[in-house]
């Protein structure tokens, strides 16, 4: 598989569909998956070009399957966060992302172009690992999705050539999707531990998960966080600061989700 693929999500217009195929033929890119499509393909792939080839092997999926398959998920909006407290859409810019994309070379990252007239929703947005924003400097910040692919696929290259290309090299020892996972299900549970608000809770999920994909973290890193959470809940459990139902509960929900490869990671611990 590439490292980089693009999913549009409920594209309707032929043209966007086409011209978001050709760039990828430009840049290198060959997987292309679509959300609830809903377009002409017929015309579509008069407008593709040469890059036809990537929107006849197309794939239609959901978002959660592409979460599922894919180490980060870039979601994209031209509406950019004016508080602090808006997690859901803290955003980076197209060269942000390709530093990102660089140092974690060797990760499968998909990009999720919006709808060509409301983009993408906060629901969606929150599925998404990173979320990229195109400043243009002006009020009206909303670009065609296939001119803002455009500008993204093009700092990736001129960052990185290697990594449109998909010569990934050496991959070094980045953390895994599961080794990701598992550090989150450590926070969840020290914020149980430690009374954290339960409204807040899914914005702390959301700012942990962001911080991670944008910091691309190494796996010892990452295990070294979650022996640092797992001694603090140890600790915790001694003090009898955690009722034993609520102890019960987290561990459950812990043993359900981690049992397939619980050993590996406190091998690494």
């Amino acid at each position: 598989m590439r490292p980089i693929s693009v999913a549009m999500v409920e594209p309707q217009y032929h043209v966007n569909v086409g011209h978001v195929a050709r760039l990828m033929k430009n840049f290198g890119l060959q997987q292309l998956y679509l959300i609830g499509p809903n377009f002409d393909r017929d015309e579509a792939i008069r407008y593709a070009m040469h890059g036809s080839d990537v929107l006849a092997q197309s794939k239609t999926v959901s978002l959660d399957e592409l979460a599922q398959k894919f180490d980060c998920i870039v979601g994209t909006t031209a509406i950019r966060a004016t508080s602090r407290l808006n997690v859901l859409r803290d955003s980076v810019s197209a060269e942000q992302l390709a530093a990102i994309m660089s140092k974690g070379r060797g990760k499968r990252f998909c990009i999720v172009l919006g709808r060509e007239a409301s983009g993408m929703n906060n629901k969606e947005l929150a599925a998404c690992d990173l979320v990229c924003t195109i400043d243009t400097k002006t009020r009206y910040r909303t670009m065609n999705i296939a001119h803002a692919l455009a500008i993204m696929l093009y700092e990736m290259s001129r960052r990185d050539p290697a990594l449109s290309l998909g010569r990934s090299g050496k991959k070094p020892d980045l953390a895994s999707k599961q080794d990701i996972e598992l550090l989150r299900d450590y926070i969840e549970r020290l914020a149980d531990a430690g009374n954290f608000d339960s409204h807040k809770k899914p914005l702390l999920d959301a700012a942990v998960k962001k911080m991670v994909a944008k910091s691309v973290p190494t796996a010892k890193d990452t295990m070294l966080l979650i022996s640092l959470l797992r001694k603090g809940l140890l600790a915790i459990e001694r003090n009898g600061r955690v009722p034993s139902s609520r102890k019960a509960k987290m561990t459950q929900a812990s043993d359900a989700r981690h049992a397939p490869w619980r050993k590996l990671s406190q091998f690494r611990e």
